[in-house]
């Protein structure tokens, strides 16, 4: 019987196919289609619902767009998207102890150039760090800072996760960059909530299948199955030490006043070396709304101060809670 309907199926439906069903699904998608399936003349959830999903197609092919432009031959623009990787947990042992017992955390945080179509790895374990504003602003100074482009335009996509992505610590990673003359222009731009789809998570896609058939059992084995991930284009990891990450947050505190800015709510940030002490902000990514200007200098602070200040290490600190550590000690045999 099954084969008959699968033979039916390919025959006559070879247009249609199943997926899993979405598990990172938007909130606001959600709520909107409970309200139109309890109340199908609900006009206004249908209006609210059809606006938030043109909002976020508008997102998404602005991505695109920007990445497509990046590869143009005469293209003065670089675009790259940045995202922190779902946790990755290590040893990957099978047998049934495993369950009960707690391993440790590595976390990957990836950037996709879109001039190049290449992805940028940055490994790290809990042991070493956390994976806070610090930790992503260090992640993306290290590879800017590697030469990677020449270009003088950057601009930046994310999602909409303020603790890691978008906050003081990346703006004054911006306006650090901008004033000590790496770009003449730094954007940041969002991703709608529930609807960010980023070139990295495609990465980390090819990632996760492989680990599924590869076992991995210390950062080391990470590294390698990440670089061999993808064999046609492999790759570049970093293995992050202590001394990669810098305290950009005491950087901000000390130099930046971001309460006017409403960071949690702007979708495109721009940071120019014109007047790196004035922040451009909007809520929409429309090029028709007008920029909001904010001057988010201390007093006493001026470009000089900024192109001059050395951003301090940050203190890293063992993360592994002290409950978690006979379990990890429990693995050392295997």
């Amino acid at each position: 019987m099954y084969r008959f309907y699968f033979s039916i199926f390919k025959r006559k439906f070879s247009n249609l196919s199943f997926h899993h069903p979405r598990t990172d699904t938007c909130k606001t998608c959600d709520l909107l289609n409970i309200k139109i399936k309890a109340n199908p003349n609900d006009k206004e959830s249908k209006r609210k619902l059809d606006l938030h999903h043109r909002q976020a197609e508008k997102a998404m092919n602005t991505m695109k767009e920007d990445h497509c432009l990046s590869q143009l031959p005469l293209s003065g623009t670089c675009s790259i998207s940045i995202d922190l990787q779902q946790v990755l947990s290590l040893p990957a042992l099978t047998h049934g102890q495993m369950f009960y017992l707690r391993q440790l955390s590595c976390y990957n945080f990836g950037i996709h150039v879109g001039d190049t179509n290449k992805g940028l790895m940055h490994l790290w374990h809990e042991g070493i760090t956390g994976r806070g504003g610090n930790e992503i602003a260090s992640c993306v100074l290290k590879t800017l800072l590697s030469g990677f482009t020449k270009k003088q335009k950057l601009v930046v996509w994310s999602d909409n996760c303020v603790g890691q992505n978008k906050n003081k610590m990346l703006l004054f990673l911006w306006i650090y960059l901008v004033t000590k003359g790496y770009f003449q222009e730094i954007n940041q731009e969002v991703l709608m909530s529930g609807h960010s789809i980023l070139s990295c998570d495609r990465d980390f896609a090819h990632i996760e299948k492989r680990k599924r058939v590869e076992k991995c059992e210390v950062p080391f084995d990470l590294v390698r199955l990440i670089a061999t991930a993808t064999p046609n284009n492999p790759f570049t990891v970093t293995l992050m030490q202590a001394e990669d990450f810098f305290d950009f947050k005491a950087a901000a505190d000390l130099t930046l006043n971001t309460t006017r800015t409403k960071i949690s709510t702007a979708k495109w940030i721009q940071v120019s070396a014109d007047n790196p002490k004035q922040v451009k902000i909007r809520e929409t990514l429309n090029e028709m709304e007008a920029w909001k200007n904010i001057n988010v200098f201390k007093k006493n602070v001026t470009e000089q101060s900024i192109r001059d200040m050395v951003v301090p290490q940050l203190n890293c600190q063992n993360q592994i809670k002290e409950n978690k550590k006979p379990d990890l000690r429990a693995v050392l045999p295997f």
